[in-house]
């Protein structure tokens, strides 16, 4: 599928580079691959539990970065465009600022959502949290290997850098306290991360049990990304 991908990347770069200067490979592959191969709710549709939705964001990430690599070596010089990838994340602020527990919670939900994605793309690997939670509950269940995939040293340095801009995708803010979810309630995506959201029925509802309008929220993940993936 990465090669397939690039192949129709090329073709749109050839066909609507003189015209297109700003690309986005993907939008929101968060939703891709969890809504598409975790819970089922998106098209493919399928139930992967605690495997489809990482399995999927790990060939998005290498599609994305062989695009980043096609245009930069054969159509930038011509095109003078750039590259980016769109991504989504919503904030996570803890419940108490007090507890360790509740902070660490909160920087879990932020990195298993948009650092999934932007730590690899920004840094060259997934987020270590993500890989200490996610192999440790694989080893929990006397798995030999994590479920979440691994890149290789050669994956790493050939994924890291290639962003020339990010979109951002925001909705919504979440309070966030820590929740372990016992080992025999089965792998998922979302007892990977051990932790509970919670909204506060103050924000005001344009509508959705989802989507709150939270606007400091909104100030704090810029900030985020400011710090943890500026690109300099």
């Amino acid at each position: 599928m990465v090669n397939y991908f690039n192949d129709f990347a090329s073709l749109c770069f050839e066909r609507f580079g003189n015209r297109v200067k700003h690309w986005i490979t993907f939008n929101n592959p968060w939703s891709v691959a969890v809504e598409g191969y975790e819970t089922g709710e998106h098209a493919p549709g399928l139930k992967l539990k605690g495997t489809g939705a990482y399995r999927a964001a790990h060939h998005i990430i290498k599609a994305h970065a062989k695009v980043w690599h096609t245009y930069d070596s054969q159509w930038r010089s011509k095109q003078n465009g750039l590259v980016g990838i769109s991504l989504s994340g919503d904030w996570g602020e803890p419940v108490d600022i007090t507890n360790s527990k509740d902070i660490e919670a909160a920087e879990r939900y932020i990195q298993f959502y948009m650092g999934w994605f932007a730590t690899p793309i920004f840094h060259g690997d997934y987020p270590q949290v993500m890989k200490d939670f996610i192999g440790r509950k694989s080893s929990q269940q006397g798995l030999g290997t994590s479920r979440l995939p691994a890149f290789s040293s050669q994956e790493k340095g050939y994924i890291k850098g290639t962003c020339d801009f990010l979109g951002v995708g925001h909705f919504t803010t979440r309070y966030i306290t820590q929740k372990t979810s016992p080992p025999d309630r089965g792998s998922s995506y979302y007892t990977d991360r051990d932790l509970a959201e919670l909204v506060d029925p103050r924000w005001p509802d344009p509508g959705s049990e989802w989507l709150y309008s939270v606007p400091w929220g909104f100030r704090r993940l810029l900030n985020f990304i400011k710090v943890h993936h500026a690109m300099v």
